[in-house]
């Protein structure tokens, strides 16, 4: 989970400044986290605690109600009414709070139910829920040993993704897009394409388009099958949370035996 958030962080100050290089600098005094890493740290902070999923996003936007970038319209909309219906999102937000669905649980068949679950409080659109299910898939597979080649068939097959690109192939046309149809497949093309987490995180931001979310969803999937984010990024990824958000990272990564992050 923790390459997720690192994901958000890093790509933070260019969601509205897109760059079409992977030569930046990782980290600047204006990274911070935004409403991406509250809503993956809140997808975790549920499933640590057996919580409802709804009422927990919830009491996060409250606890956290300007974030950097802030929240989607719908999704702020949502947070801030009475009602705990969905609103039929296929928005990328699904899948870019999902991780730590992919490393809580060990079937793969559960990995989707859950993530199913996660998206479908607020993201009932089919396109939503496909999301945040293929990001919660490639998480559990990378995380269990599969090949890059083993990851991209299952996606393929199973979701319809377009993985027969590049970075390359992708980086010069794309544009801002907030659909899960859109970003999801691009980000984890940005994983295919790499060589180590660094790389990943560095492809994705390269892309441009919806920087911090893109980035975020490559990050978890780089974390899963790379064996962990990196001592020098762990640390400062780790530097920009607040205790809250800290908290919850360190006693999900405890137990379920991700690599431990860096101490603040």
């Amino acid at each position: 989970m923790l390459g997720a958030i690192a994901g958000d962080i890093i790509g933070s100050v260019y969601e509205f400044n897109n760059i079409k290089t992977k030569e930046f600098p990782l980290f600047s005094n204006a990274s911070g986290f935004t409403d991406d890493s509250i809503l993956t740290v809140a997808i975790a902070d549920a499933i640590l605690h057996d919580r409802d999923y709804s009422t927990t996003l919830k009491q996060y936007v409250q606890r956290y109600p300007n974030p950097m970038g802030s929240y989607g319209m719908r999704f702020a909309r949502w947070a801030a009414s009475a009602t705990m219906e969905p609103y039929n999102s296929w928005g990328n937000g699904s899948a870019m709070r999902v991780s730590a669905v992919g490393f809580a649980f060990n079937d793969l068949e559960q990995v989707l139910q859950v993530a199913e679950h996660t998206a479908a409080v607020t993201h009932n659109h089919p396109e939503g829920i496909k999301g945040a299910q293929a990001t919660a898939a490639a998480i559990f597979l990378g995380r269990t040993g599969h090949r890059k080649a083993d990851i991209k068939a299952y996606i393929e097959t199973t979701f319809g993704y377009d993985l027969n690109r590049t970075v390359a192939d992708i980086r010069p046309h794309y544009q801002f897009n907030e659909s899960c149809q859109e970003t999801v497949p691009e980000a984890i093309v940005a994983f295919l394409d790499s060589t180590d987490f660094e790389d990943a995180i560095r492809n994705a931001v390269s892309l441009g388009g919806d920087t911090d979310t893109l980035t975020c969803i490559t990050g978890g999937i780089a974390e899963a099958f790379y064996g962990g984010v990196p001592d020098a990024i762990a640390h400062e990824t780790i530097a920009r949370l607040d205790q809250t958000l800290y908290d919850v990272v360190e006693r999900f990564t405890t137990r379920y035996r991700q690599k431990p992050p860096a101490g603040q």
